[in-house]
């Protein structure tokens, strides 16, 4: 096919991530469980760029209109609704390793795109331990389907970058947790992953946690060699964050999280610092948009990314508002596109973090399309 313009890479892959992708009976269709975006097989786009691709089946593959992707006679190479070329992300070499104990490689940390290290330090919440977990969340699933540690060590992880290293398919980091009962809202135990990291590595480093009270835990994450944080406060719109985030609702107000993206963006420097703002919930867009411009005038990268409702998670059975909506998809990522631009926030010159990777949002693409069409 011929080469894909800005709008036309802007639009593909906001359809592959709204719509998703149906595979072979057989084909592996990624991680089953986690904090975040599950579900998905990362693949390169045409523009180099990767994309969890959620991959759907049977109902939910007609719910979504998820479009076939189908083998090609070249060796790793896909075809995506009979016309665009995906490439798949190879398997990393370093999943078939295990620690001195036993312990394999891929229960410690994991590449999310084609070049991020991830890991959850901490495979738990106490907000699950509540009743009152975010409804998009599967951080139990897999530590409970045995895939995952319920707590990783410094040392573990660090065994895990070294190999990722030296095999040449790490160029970041991502640290995230779930949040224990305890008033540093998992800070420390970041901090003593980061320390020993440094020990071995330059890599970047981007972590997620929720805002502790005491923005002293920020300053240490800094302190310690994070080059990013992600606040995440999920929706822009309080009715749909209070019903969908009830315990982080309930723990963190608006004011809590400004306070703490402020203070984090004088340590960790304009678009170091970002917050994921989920997209198909029903917010009111408005509301999203005006919060985008706030947060990207502050400095703060939003991460707005499609809710992508994950079996096992309180959405599951929940068909997003983008769903039959890819037009009025596409024209609002080109206003969240023109925001970044306007305010110079390009994704890719940032450190680390999960707009870093990109493979569960397109405003890289939408950043593109905004720069390229003025």
């Amino acid at each position: 096919m011929t080469a894909m313009d800005n709008e036309q890479m802007l639009r593909l892959k906001v359809r592959l991530l709204t719509e998703g992708a149906s595979l072979p009976e057989g084909e592996w269709s990624g991680r089953r469980g986690g904090a975040g975006p599950v579900g998905s097989r990362y693949f390169v786009l045409p523009n180099g760029r990767p994309c969890g691709v959620p991959i759907r089946r049977g109902e939910s593959a007609r719910r979504f209109g998820s479009a076939a992707l189908t083998r090609t006679k070249k060796a790793g190479v896909w075809l995506y609704d009979g016309t665009v070329r995906l490439t798949e992300v190879p398997r990393p070499a370093f999943y078939d390793l295990a620690t001195a104990e036993g312990v394999p490689y891929s229960k410690i940390a994991l590449l999310h795109g084609n070049s991020t290290l991830a890991t959850t330090v901490y495979q738990s919440c106490r907000y699950w331990q509540k009743g009152n977990q975010c409804r998009f969340c599967t951080i139990a699933s897999s530590y409970l389907s045995g895939d995952t540690l319920l707590e990783k060590t410094p040392d573990q992880i660090a065994e895990v970058l070294r190999a990722a290293e030296e095999e040449g398919v790490a160029t970041d980091m991502l640290l995230t947790t779930g949040t224990p009962d305890t008033p540093d809202m998992g800070a420390e135990k970041l901090i003593a992953v980061i320390r020993k990291v440094r020990e071995i590595s330059k890599i970047p480093i981007g972590v997620q946690l929720e805002p502790p009270q005491n923005s002293r835990f920020i300053d240490e994450i800094s302190a310690a060699g994070a080059n990013a944080i992600g606040l995440h406060i999920e929706s822009a719109d309080e009715e749909v964050r209070a019903e969908v985030c009830p315990g982080k609702y309930g723990y963190g107000s608006v004011e809590l999280y400004r306070r703490s993206w402020l203070h984090a963006v004088g340590l960790f420097g304009r678009g170091n610092v970002s917050t994921f703002l989920l997209y198909g919930l029903g917010e009111d867009r408005v509301t999203m948009l005006n919060m985008v411009n706030d947060l990207a005038s502050s400095g703060v990268m939003p991460v707005v990314t499609p809710c992508r409702p994950a079996p096992g998670s309180h959405l599951a059975a929940t068909t997003p508002t983008y769903v039959d909506a890819l037009d009025e998809a596409v024209e609002f990522y080109k206003r969240v596109g023109q925001i970044l631009a306007d305010h110079g926030l390009n994704p890719a010159q940032t450190s680390a973090g999960c707009h870093r990777c990109g493979g569960c949002s397109p405003i890289q693409e939408a950043y593109d399309w905004a720069l390229h069409s003025s």
